[in-house]
């Protein structure tokens, strides 16, 4: 019973870290501090909770208190759901950074549990040992039990436990299970009165916790936990909504589907000025569709290919965003670089839109991805990216980062900030559409380009993006060249 014990404890504890990325992930994203959060409190939990059960196991070495250590880890996993909507709420509210946010959040919803569960394996060998002679055996073999055990749960929870409960139900699974495992446990002692009183315990958390997963707001439509996001798709006021996480991705108001909400999808479309006629059109990140979309609406000899590293993504872009189950679209579910990296197709538009408020996937931003985007690009073809940065200031460098890198792969490389108008300030948050093509053109030129493509372009207000086209000097000295050897994206975004 003790070798399950600690088996099964293994198993939830990583489990419950593989989960508490996405606890954290809608509030702080999924930068590499929020993982070092994590891993760095989870570590020092097992630290303390491997000495305090070390003294506990010398000071009270009976079953009994084992098992309540096993009952207390449960007990202290099934609340975290409860808690940590104010406690997220809270953080965001302190404004503590992104570094000390995660930080703080990973370390009251998970430290306390994960003590706990780090007290199992020393209490456990301190239990089985028979002798001095054989210790180190028996802390061998019940130490790899609980990494096999954590191994296990590791996979359960990355590759199925996620995507098939969800993440607040996967959380409360796991607390029951240890709190469950803590009464068989007492059961297998035959200590009957204890094991009835735990077991009434578990009965009553189980019926209980479903209380404590917030629902959803009545405007959700549709919500579903991922490997890789939490999807919502919610209606307001007339407008559907996706939300991955805690960003909003796309919208589509549903009296007039063809109405742009979120302006800088119109943008997308700069592309044109420099390859009027495109065949083949390739759109890295599907959100709900808004510009593959419009794409195959407005140029009808135009086939898409759309790539977007969630599956469940793209079925709710068909399902709830009329993204067209059409023969000149072809929908990929994979990564964006892994895409690009296979595909034999060549492109004469490539548009990358998968980059995020405050969390970019730097694989995607760097110099050798961009010169792999070149390298299946047509002649004349071009790149559109869209970054969320400022033009200028404070916070501006991750944008400053990434047109620098562009500047190093494309010989003509021009910016677009969305709704700039003639007195925009150049040090707001917006977003901005960057172009990287072959061509070296003028402002002049750029703009003579806008009247070729009249009546062709069909997005509203196209003059105004044109005009829009950014022609100050943009510093790049202090920034550096983002490369897949030296990417600090993260250290990058600064948000007001």
């Amino acid at each position: 019973m003790l070798e399950l014990v600690v088996f099964t404890s293994g198993g939830v504890l990583l489990a419950l870290e593989i989960v508490a990325s996405r606890v954290l992930a809608p509030t702080f994203g999924n930068s590499i501090y929020v993982w070092g959060s994590l891993i760095g409190v989870f570590l020092t939990a097992l630290s303390v909770g491997y000495w305090v059960g070390g003294r506990l196991a010398d000071r009270y070495p009976n079953r009994e208190v084992f098992c309540g250590l096993v009952f207390l880890a449960g007990l202290l996993t099934v609340p975290i759901p409860a808690v940590a909507p104010g406690l997220l709420s809270a953080l965001v509210t302190a404004d503590l950074g992104a570094r000390a946010g995660p930080l703080v959040a990973a370390f009251v919803l998970f430290f306390p549990a994960s003590v706990v569960m780090g007290t199992i394996s020393p209490y456990a060998v301190r239990l089985s040992a028979r002798s001095v002679a054989t210790v180190g055996g028996t802390a061998g073999r019940l130490y790899a039990l609980s990494t096999l055990g954590s191994i296990a749960g590791c996979f359960a929870a990355a590759f199925w436990l996620v995507s098939v409960l969800g993440v607040r139900e996967t959380i409360l699974a796991l607390g029951l299970v240890e709190m469950g495992l803590a009464v068989v446990a007492l059961a297998g002692l035959r200590r009957v009165g204890a094991a009835a009183v735990a077991s009434v315990v578990v009965l009553a958390a189980g019926a209980w916790t479903p209380r404590l997963v917030p629902p959803d707001g009545p405007e959700v439509t549709y919500a579903k936990d991922t490997v890789y996001h939490r999807i919502t798709v919610s209606d307001e006021g007339g407008v559907r909504y996706l939300k991955l996480d805690n960003y909003w991705q796309s919208a589509m108001d549903l009296q007039q589907p063809r109405r742009t909400v979120f302006r800088y999808a119109d943008y997308m479309h700069v592309g044109m000025l420099f390859q009027p006629r495109p065949q083949r059109v390739l759109v890295i990140g599907m959100g709900g569709g808004t510009v593959p979309k419009r794409y195959l609406e407005d140029y009808r000899d135009v086939r898409v290919d759309v790539v977007d590293i969630d599956p469940e993504v793209v079925e709710v872009a068909y399902r709830f965003f009329q993204v067209p189950r059409d023969g000149r679209l072809r929908a990929f579910a994979q990564d964006g670089r892994q895409f690009v990296r296979r595909t034999e197709e060549r492109y004469d538009h490539i548009l990358m839109d998968a980059y995020l408020r405050d969390t970019l996937p730097f694989h995607l931003a760097t110099r050798e991805f961009f010169r792999e985007v070149q390298a299946k690009l047509r002649p004349g073809g071009v790149f559109v990216a869209n970054v969320i940065g400022a033009l200028d200031g404070p916070y501006s460098r991750l944008f400053r980062a990434v047109y620098r890198t562009l500047r190093e792969v494309y010989p003509g490389v021009y910016v677009f900030p969305v709704d700039f108008g003639p007195g925009g300030w150049a040090d707001a948050l917006r977003n901005v559409i960057v172009v990287g093509t072959e061509q070296v053109w003028s402002a002049d030129q750029v703009r003579a380009a806008s009247r070729a493509v009249q009546g062709r372009v069909r997005v509203p207000g196209f003059s105004a993006v044109v005009a829009d086209l950014y022609t100050r000097p943009i510093p790049t000295e202090d920034v550096p060249t983002l490369t897949d050897n030296f990417a600090p994206t993260d250290a990058l975004i600064r948000l007001p």
